[in-house]
């Protein structure tokens, strides 16, 4: 079976919070205000940026285009951290691309940032496509980065999106794609029990449960996308 593997980032793959939170910090404490940290930056992520820096700054948060674009520069000169990578995700990537499964990133994040993630975690080589947040004009929940991920992969066969949020749920379901949640990701209790039974844990689970959802029939040879 040829499937392509579309992977959202963030929450999914890398557990970036403690980055994401290191930057909010520096810009927190250059106003008086006070530490960042990845608990409160978790529940965040998937809200989009804008949101994510407002409610990261709170009252020390300023003109809301500033904050972000301050906050993304300082977030691409921090190293990241070498342990933030969720376990058995090279292995799991190493795995399906000796098999030659296609495999894209499809992320809200700005694609800069999106791609220099990929690089300090020594994964860029996985994948044949970077799908960020400004790559186009729209970004998930639309399905619009699914389907242009897929163009870039020349793919038109079978599909699974795997996520962490609502917004990749979302995405997904737009698209018309089987979705697999990552439970130890960002989402909310409520995404969790709403994909209890296509969802894993551990990203040694992955390979099985997309064996077991292929045999099952829940993603097929026909699960390719289909645009409105």
């Amino acid at each position: 079976m040829s499937i392509a593997l579309l992977f959202d980032l963030d929450g999914t793959l890398v557990d970036s919070a403690r980055d994401i939170a290191g930057a909010l910090s520096i810009l927190s404490e250059r106003r008086g205000g006070p530490t960042v940290t990845a608990e409160q930056v978790r529940p965040l992520v998937s809200l989009g940026a804008a949101t994510l820096v407002a409610r990261a700054l709170g009252p020390w948060a300023g003109d809301a285009e500033s904050d972000l674009a301050e906050f993304r520069t300082l977030l691409a000169a921090l190293p990241t951290d070498p342990a933030a990578l969720y376990d058995g995700v090279p292995a799991l990537l190493a795995f399906y691309a000796e098999r030659q499964y296609p495999m894209a990133i499809v992320t809200n994040k700005p694609e800069r940032l999106a791609r220099l993630l990929l690089e300090q975690h020594g994964l860029t080589e996985y994948f044949g496509a970077v799908v960020g947040g400004d790559t186009l004009s729209v970004a998930k929940p639309d399905p619009a980065p699914l389907y242009h991920a897929l163009e870039l992969l020349d793919h038109t066969g079978a599909a699974v999106m795997i996520g962490d949020s609502d917004v990749d749920a979302s995405s997904a379901e737009a698209a018309k794609l089987p979705f697999l949640l990552h439970r130890n990701g960002y989402g909310t209790d409520e995404i969790r029990s709403r994909f209890a039974s296509t969802s894993f844990d551990q990203f040694i689970e992955l390979a099985a449960l997309l064996e077991e959802a292929f045999h099952r029939g829940s993603i097929t040879t026909n699960s390719a996308p289909t645009r409105a």
